[in-house]
């Protein structure tokens, strides 16, 4: 394992302004009780709001179905793409979010690698429960496989919960002796469920967008009746032998942050590399506001090389 810490001890004002946005509008009033109804609420909230958000006239968008869900095929107009594919997986704690709300990640990285992106719409709760969305990530996989992708040019990614699924496929794939992908990239993955992580303490009051409590009722919600344990729930808790290399990032000041911490050690341990990048000052999935956060955009310089140095794509069946 490698853990890498990253930017100025001092946040730039764009930073300061980022941080005080944030907890305005996601952390204040943020710690009510957790429903259905209230998540699905929430959840209808998200999209609308990241509807309004304009692509670059550079980013081309495909729609797909990937057997029974929705998907979307991301990619650049002016780019040459260069062999290999990402599946990605949206973040959005397993209750909200998709493809179209995540669209800032998904054309940067399409255009940091030269790779298209593929973003499946997985099902969530409360509509859904556990493993409903670990077998939507297991089914886009064979969709891709079934069109002649190579395992190995395949790369996962994901963000948040995203990045828990991304984990959590592969742990499945490698428990039924499934080829795996070639790699994997994630984004302040919220790897543990149950949240022990002692950053779910320290950074209670830094982190500028959730509040502990609320997040660990979360945990709970998507549980229930469950163990919060179970290794592809909490792949904190999984067996990482055998994995592709990863590559991990989290910000400082999250409550996440000893997430990553705790998959890029338990990978190490197991002989995976696993490369960890924390940035100070950021918040959570930082390299979702590359856009306004001009210290995140050198993340994808670094999964450009991490992709070039970890990959050899083959030609397409």
């Amino acid at each position: 394992m490698t853990e890498r810490l990253i930017g100025s001890r001092v946040p730039d004002l764009r930073q300061v302004v980022v941080d005080l946005i944030l907890r305005y509008r996601m952390k204040r009033g943020g710690d009510r009780p957790i429903t259905p109804e209230g998540l699905k609420r929430n959840a209808a909230r998200f999209e609308r709001a990241n509807a309004r958000l304009a692509l670059p006239p550079f980013v081309a968008i495909e729609r797909v179905k990937v057997g029974s869900l929705a998907a979307e095929w991301v990619s650049m107009r002016d780019q040459a793409e260069r062999g290999g594919v990402i599946l990605y997986f949206h973040g959005g704690g397993f209750v909200m979010g998709s493809p179209q709300t995540h669209r800032v990640v998904t054309w940067r990285l399409a255009r940091a690698t030269g790779r298209r992106v593929l973003a499946i719409a997985y099902r969530k709760a409360p509509d859904h429960v556990f493993p409903a969305w670990v077998d939507d990530g297991a089914v886009a996989f064979a969709w891709l496989l079934e069109r002649g992708h190579a395992p190995k040019d395949i790369l996962f990614a994901g963000d948040s919960a995203g990045g828990n699924l991304a984990l959590a496929v592969a742990h499945r794939l490698r428990r039924e002796g499934q080829p795996l992908p070639g790699g994997m990239i994630l984004f302040s993955p919220w790897a543990d469920l149950g949240c022990e992580g002692e950053s779910y303490r320290s950074n209670q009051r830094r982190d500028a967008m959730f509040h502990a409590k609320s997040v660990r009722e979360t945990g709970a919600f998507l549980t229930r009746g469950g163990d919060p344990k179970h290794p592809e729930a909490s792949p904190v808790h999984a067996d990482l032998a055998g994995f592709p290399p990863m590559l991990l990032f989290a910000g400082s000041r999250e409550l996440f942050v000893d997430d990553a911490r705790a998959i890029a050690r338990r990978a190490a341990a197991s002989g995976v590399r696993a490369d960890l990048h924390v940035y100070r000052h950021m918040p959570h999935v930082f390299p979702l506001l590359a856009g306004v956060l001009p210290r995140a955009k050198p993340a994808y310089d670094t999964i450009k090389r991490f992709v070039e140095e970890t990959q050899a794509p083959t030609a397409r069946a």
